[in-house]
Parts: C-alpha cells; structure tokens; sequence
C-alpha cells in the first residue's frame, strides 16, 4: 500500500504526557502548541510533556482496520482485589435477609459477611448499628479497599482520596450519592468478613477477620460555605484482613470503568468481574454453568429460578458490553464459556509491591 492510497494518514501528531499526573491524549502538532494546561489534573505542562513523535498506533488504523487491534487498556483503569470477591458477591441490594449476616458460595469457596457496630462521633457512649455492605456503592468501595491492600497500604485514606478517585471515573461525590457512598463505606469498615475454601479432599482453610481496626473508623461528611461535600474519614485496615487479601499474593483483576458504567445494573457489575477473572488465562475447554449454579452465585436476591434466568441474560448483555471479546454461548438453561481472549492479559497486569 502505497502513502498516496492512505489520504492522511501520515499527517503529523503529537503524544502529550502530563508529568503530574502521566494522562496522555494525542492532538496535532499545531493544536499541541496551544495546550497549556492537562486535560486530566488541569495542572500546567511542562515543557517535556509534548514528544513531538508520531505513535505508530496513530497511524496503522488509517492504514488497517480497527477490529485488528486489541482496545488499549489504561493500566490506572486496572485495580486488584481478592478472587474469592469476584466468585462470591456481595447482595445486590439491602433488605430485610440480609441486613445482619449474608453467605454466599461458588464452588468450593464461600464468603461470609456479619454486620457490626461504630461509634457515634461526638455522642458519649453510643453506638451505630450497620448493615451488610450492599448494591453497586458498596461494590465501589469494597474494590478501592481491596485495590489500596494490594498495593501496601494499612491506612486508607477516604477523605480527598476517595473524592478524587470516584471524580475521576464521574462519581458524584455529594448529594445522595455522597450520602449512599458514606452509608457503604461505614457498612464496609464495621463488617466482619468470613474467607473460607474447601480443598480437593474436603479439608477447609478459614480466615476471619473484621475489615478495620475499631480504634481508628472515623466517618463523617460537613459541608463547607461552598456547599461542597467533604470527605473527612480515614480507615486503618485490621491486620487480619490485610493479610487475608493479600493471602499468598493472589490478586484478580478488575476494570474501574465497567464497574462504574454499570452501577445502573448490580448483577452485571458481578457478571463481568466474574468473566474477567475466570477467562483471564485461557479455557482447554468450554466450561458449562447451569441455571442452579448461576442463580446460586448471581442471583439469590431473586427467590424462583424462572424470574431469575431472564434478568440474568439481560444483566449478562450489559456485562459483555464492556467484554465485548468474550465468548459466552447462551443455551435454554445454562451458559458455556469459551476460550477467549483475557480483557486484562498478564502483560497488563504490572507487579505490585
């Protein structure tokens, strides 16, 4: 293929790389020249932000069609969690059944969650009930929680961290978002959580721990005179609990954008982490799940196994959009889940110490 074929195709651009904050776009060279301020930290450039070169991967899909070409992943889009949340999920929602204690399994693995108790700030001697951590905020910050121990912090800070973290991805941070994003992460800090699995001849490992250290929960939000919401907590992790999550140094990876895109939908939100982690390194052969095990594992807010099947399939449509390279064969009752090409391969998974 010859330029002259290619109209454009090697007209010149530029990769700008803030150095604050390392969000990098492409524009073109004249319009380079312009942009003083980033995109991502709106924080001034430095001169050395802008390379200059033209990126090959600017210029092969003018030369080849895009389907050619694997979606480029952000590794800051990537976080980490324990494998035993993306097989066994939290409940999709609060409700009478499961406001003290919640249990689900996947196999031979099992996830037990108590709800505990904080105390009131500023109220002597009294003391908060929570509830089980549920629905797609408490997904949200079990994964920021989660993703922080893996990559070595004990304290956690979910005051202007939290904010910047859920602004980044377009989470509201105040209003009733705020409020609902408080309420889970109070649920989540004052739970006790039960890790158990069951080897090939029976023999359980179990790990109980509860998430923070009582001594050092402080939660609140205030307002300041701009009416913006201030995060103002920070949660020292239990020992226990960091040791369970980074148990032998097993991580599963999951992508920030999904979850945040299918907050709408909870399932899907479980769904597609579930199709992450299982196809992340490759099937020998297709793996049939039947409705029981799917309702089991996805579906025990929805009690007959008739209703649960199509709110399934409709949550699994939502997942697949953001793994659209997934192969899932959907039968009359069951899945089968094919060899397919990992959303995070091992070379978009960078070692964490």
């Amino acid at each position: 293929m010859s330029k002259a074929n290619v109209p454009g195709a090697f007209e010149a651009s530029t990769t700008i790389t803030c150095k604050s904050c390392f969000f990098e776009w492409t524009m073109t060279a004249a319009e380079a020249k312009k942009q003083t301020l980033c995109r991502n930290c709106l924080k001034p450039l430095s001169p050395a932000s802008t390379t200059g070169l033209v990126r090959a991967g600017d210029l092969l899909p003018a030369m080849l069609p895009p389907e050619l070409f694997d979606p480029i992943i952000n590794p800051n889009d990537i976080g980490y969690t324990h494998p035993v949340f993306v097989q066994c999920f939290l409940p999709t929602r609060h409700s009478a059944k499961n406001q003290l204690r919640w249990q689900v399994d996947c196999g031979r693995v099992s996830l037990v969650i108590r709800a505990g108790e904080l105390a009131k700030p500023k109220e002597l001697n009294k003391f908060e009930k929570q509830q089980v951590p549920a629905g797609p905020k408490a997904r949200l910050v079990c994964a920021y929680v989660n993703d922080a121990i893996h990559r070595g912090h004990h304290t956690i800070d979910l005051g202007e961290s939290l904010r910047a973290a859920m602004e980044k991805f377009g989470i509201p941070t105040g209003g009733k978002n705020g409020l609902a994003l408080a309420t889970e992460v109070k649920n989540f800090a004052a739970a006790e959580i039960t890790l158990a699995g069951w080897d090939a001849e029976g023999l359980p490992t179990q790990t109980d721990a509860f998430v923070a250290e009582k001594k050092s929960v402080r939660f609140w939000i205030e307002k300041d005179p701009q009416q913006r919401t201030l995060w103002q907590p920070e949660m020292t992790v239990s020992q226990a609990y960091y040791e369970a999550v980074r148990q032998d140094d097993r991580k599963a990876p999951f992508y920030w954008p999904a979850l945040v895109a299918l907050q709408h939908d909870t399932r899907a939100i479980d769904i597609h982490q579930f199709l992450v982690y299982r196809l992340r390194n490759g099937l020998k052969h297709p793996v049939t799940i039947h409705q029981k095990a799917l309702h089991a594992v996805f579906g025990r807010d929805v009690a007959q196994l008739d209703h649960f099947w199509p709110r399934f399939l409709k949550s699994l449509a939502e997942a697949h959009k953001w793994y659209g390279t997934a192969r899932v064969e959907v039968k009359d009752d069951c899945i089968v889940l094919k060899d397919s090409p990992p959303l995070i391969p091992y070379r978009k998974m960078p070692r964490i110490a």
